[in-house]
């Protein structure tokens, strides 16, 4: 499992770097594979082959699309902690799942505080964040939020996409 309780803005950082090299290496990785291989047979190493790497471990091999999906799910984790100290430091530390963990994907240590979290093409794909905040609503949290990359939100509150109560829904940006 991925957890990291993350207390101070300076963790975030730190695992913004390890996604940023990662992604380095990976662009290494694509670079060999389309000067090896041409059309389909490139994409066909992107999917299946180790070309890329895990977005927390650069030396740890992954298929590019694994780590394309989950790198910029690790960044809007990052960028919602990041949020969520400056909202409630006095919830510090948060624990942030990263990966297939049961559970909310940011939580406060204390349990007064959960969060789900993700990174789409839009907010309508797979019903994502509808279900985020069905699950969301459903924990014990006082505080409960969603928050999501998406190209063309700004950062800050989504009122006009809050249904169930007492969830608030958050974009961290559409871009880096």
């Amino acid at each position: 499992m991925k957890v990291r309780t993350i207390r101070t803005i300076e963790q975030v950082d730190e695992l913004v770097t390890a996604v940023t090299r990662s992604a380095e290496r990976a662009l290494a990785g694509i670079a060999r594979s389309a000067a090896e291989q041409h059309g389909l047979q490139a994409l066909w190493s992107m999917k299946f082959s180790p070309v890329g790497c895990d977005p927390l471990d650069a030396d740890s091999p992954l298929n590019l699309i694994e780590q394309v999906n989950q790198t910029f799910t690790y960044l809007a984790s990052a960028k919602a902690v990041r949020l969520l100290l400056c909202l409630h430091p006095e919830l510090a530390p948060f624990v942030v799942n990263l990966g297939t963990s049961p559970g909310s994907d940011i939580q406060s240590a204390c349990g007064s505080l959960a969060a789900e979290v993700f990174a789409a093409v839009n907010t309508s794909n797979n019903r994502k964040l509808a279900k985020d905040r069905v699950k969301v609503s459903q924990t014990n949290a006082e505080r409960k939020y969603v928050f999501f990359m998406c190209p063309g939100y700004g950062p800050g509150r989504q009122e006009k996409l809050e249904r169930e109560g007492g969830v608030e829904v958050w974009s961290v940006g559409g871009e880096l």
